[in-house]
């Protein structure tokens, strides 16, 4: 009996901890989309398009901030649909592209059958700002931001891939270790990394793969679960 009560005691500490590591991760990532020089650089660029005679491209702009937070709300709710996720994240480079238009391009192609698969809300947004700033802004030229989503073997995989600067081996090595231990280094991908392993445990979150001067690919693994059954 005194075995039983120690053992369902240390079951709800460790659900209190989990659930404590995943309300405080995803705050960090709530506050960090609440970017002041998102929203300076943003609203700077709405104004140049009203400056420069270009109404409808402002408005655009404007829904799709507006879009982009509503999105990072999603209800309160802290697991959405892999559409709702994929709309956030198409909101962000669609900003982004009207800011960096000379440099940007992106795809983005996720299997439709996916569409209902939950994932932690705020997944790909900063996968996505990371490729965006540490590859594709550090490369000369125009480079590309490609999203992908297939389902294997009862998992779903999400890729983001830059064709930016990349990074050394070593880079690589230390990024993934600060991914794995959760350290400032690699931030954001270490508080997503974080959050997919405390719903879905060790075998998922991400894993990078990148070559200098090729580029980088974010792999995000996460199991396909459907509202039912992700509520189970």
């Amino acid at each position: 009996m005194e075995q039983m009560i120690a053992r369902l005691n240390a079951q709800i500490q460790e659900s209190t901890r989990k659930q404590a590591s995943l309300r405080k991760a995803e705050l960090a990532l709530l506050q960090a989309q609440i970017n002041p020089h998102f929203l300076y650089n943003t609203m700077d660029t709405i104004i140049w398009l009203i400056e420069a005679d270009r109404p409808q491209a402002a408005v655009e702009m404007v829904s799709n901030l507006s879009d982009f937070f509503r999105h990072s709300l999603s209800r309160g709710e802290d697991v959405i649909p892999l559409k709702e996720e994929e709309q956030h994240v198409r909101s962000y480079l669609q900003i982004q592209q009207a800011r960096y238009k000379d440099i940007l391009e992106y795809t983005i192609q996720i299997d439709p059958g996916l569409r209902e698969a939950r994932l932690p809300k705020l997944t790909l947004q900063p996968l996505v700002e990371n490729a965006l700033y540490h590859g594709i802004k550090r490369k000369r030229g125009k480079g590309c931001i490609c999203i992908t989503g297939r389902e294997e073997a009862g998992d779903v995989l999400l890729q983001i891939t830059d064709d930016g600067a990349g990074m050394t081996e070593a880079r690589l090595e230390e990024l993934s270790r600060a991914i794995e231990r959760g350290e400032r280094p690699g931030f954001g991908l270490a508080t997503v990394h974080e959050r997919l392993r405390l719903l879905f445990g060790s075998p998922y979150g991400l894993t990078l793969s990148s070559r200098e001067g090729v580029g980088t690919t974010v792999t995000v693994r996460f199991p396909r679960r459907e509202r039912k059954e992700a509520e189970a």
